[in-house]
């Protein structure tokens, strides 16, 4: 599942239940996740689009989106069938959007809080060596749509399996079989703990007794073609709701090494480990939990536009309130603050590792604290993925609304058009190379 805010937010995480757990119902607001999705003024999306500077480059000379919270982006240049992008027209429009956002943006940043954005957006390229991905559920069907919608095709797709017991854990053979022979490569969440196994615990995995079950799911990526499969074991740990969270760092550390050693001794085996925090401060401090660079491929951080410090909008929030509280949202909860994305760029420069973002994405919830359709969010993610400095192997954006009315709404193509039109202006062209390559 994806990740959930911070403990130090105004809402609890997840439930943890579910084949994608959602975030629990949240009692706060009492609205349903459709009376959320629009915290904007009322009018047209031009004023939502352009309010952070009247020459934003993200705007400036293209079709105006639709309405906020209502229709779908406009389709792809040259028709839905349209995959890849002229080279050379590509990267004129993204030097385009960093030249003139760079000179538009500067007043906005003037306090040096905020992500350095025009290196990043003025070398950016379509071979800036990320991969780029997408979680869909557990349907190629859903990423060949998301394809068609973006007009690239996609390298990485994000999956999570059922979990309630140790055989959903070992033998999740409908995913695999879904994800078998096709051009994608899988990125899985692997649960350490089965939910309705009250007895299984953290330690007696560090004891190496759940070893087999891992083996065995190792053997099963091998058999259905996923040997080079990324592996995001026990993700979000630092979480307080999943089954495998617990304040027992070093037994945490031993189970984590555990399953790691067991799966690589599989014949065939040639998998990626994804070592996965939730991004901010959270009960847990991640760092304590860090099980040691030989068991380590990837330092991930799952990223969404959530604070509990600058969400939710006030009710008579105008637009240069919405730019305030986007910025405070990125300065003090998602880039900056004590374990932000900054801090986790250095954390993977530190330890040698390159950095992932396994989920991102706007967030509508039922309690508020997202960020809705947040062009500025999209914006400052792109700055900071293709910033070579921060090293990031692969980025994938959370591709989904939850119909439960509890988990909220991430879709680009459905609840978001104002954020969707940006996205499929700035990472069209990465996704298109990264799926070529």
């Amino acid at each position: 599942m994806r990740a959930t805010p911070p403990d130090d937010e105004r809402r609890p995480g997840p439930s943890g239940t579910g084949r994608h757990a959602a975030p629990a119902a949240d009692a706060g607001t009492g609205q349903s996740p459709s009376a959320q999705t629009n915290p904007l003024p009322s009018g047209d999306g031009a004023r939502w689009t352009q309010q952070r500077e009247p020459q934003d480059a993200r705007t400036e000379g293209a079709e105006q989106p639709p309405g906020t919270g209502a229709g779908t982006p406009p389709a792809p240049p040259g028709g839905p069938n349209k995959k890849l992008l002229g080279a050379g027209a590509a990267v004129v429009v993204l030097l385009l959007v960093a030249v003139i956002f760079a000179v538009s943006r500067g007043s906005d940043d003037g306090d040096g809080t905020a992500t350095p954005t025009t290196s990043a957006s003025a070398t950016a390229t379509a071979s800036d060596g990320t991969e780029y991905g997408v979680f869909r559920q557990t349907s190629a069907d859903d990423v060949a749509s998301f394809e068609e919608w973006l007009g690239a095709d996609v390298s990485y797709v994000v999956d999570f399996s059922a979990r309630a017991t140790w055989d959903n854990i070992a033998n999740p053979d409908y995913l695999l079989e879904e994800w078998q022979n096709t051009p994608y490569r899988l990125v899985y969440a692997v649960p350490m703990l089965p939910d309705d196994d009250t007895g299984a615990s953290v330690k007696s995995g560090a004891n190496g007794d759940y070893d087999a079950y891992f083996r065995t799911l190792a053997q099963n990526l091998v058999k259905y073609g996923q040997s080079d499969a990324v592996l995001r074991v026990g993700w979000e740990f630092n979480l307080t709701d999943w089954a495998w969270s617990t304040d027992d760092s070093d037994s945490w550390k031993s189970y984590y090494r555990s399953i790691v050693e067991a799966m690589r001794s599989v014949d065939g085996a040639n998998f990626t480990f994804d070592w996965n925090v939730n991004n901010g401060s959270n009960t847990y401090d991640a760092v304590d939990y860090y099980p040691g660079d030989d068991v380590v491929d990837y330092v991930g951080v799952d990223a969404y536009d959530v604070s509990g410090v600058a969400y939710p909008y006030p009710d008579d929030c105008d637009s240069a309130c919405y730019v305030k509280h986007q910025k405070q949202a990125w300065d003090e909860s998602i880039y900056g603050g004590d374990r932000g994305l900054e801090f986790w760029s250095g954390f993977a420069q530190e330890h040698d590792k390159q950095l992932s973002i396994p989920e991102w994405g706007c967030w509508a919830r039922t309690d508020g604290i997202g960020g809705h359709d947040d062009p500025d969010y999209i914006q400052r993610m792109y700055d900071f993925i293709t910033d070579p400095d921060n090293n990031v192997a692969y980025a994938a954006y959370f591709e989904y609304d939850y119909s439960d009315g509890e988990g909220g709404q991430h879709s680009l193509e459905q609840s978001f058009p104002n954020s969707g039109t940006l996205f499929k202006k700035l990472f069209q062209s990465l996704y298109a190379t990264s799926s070529a390559a």
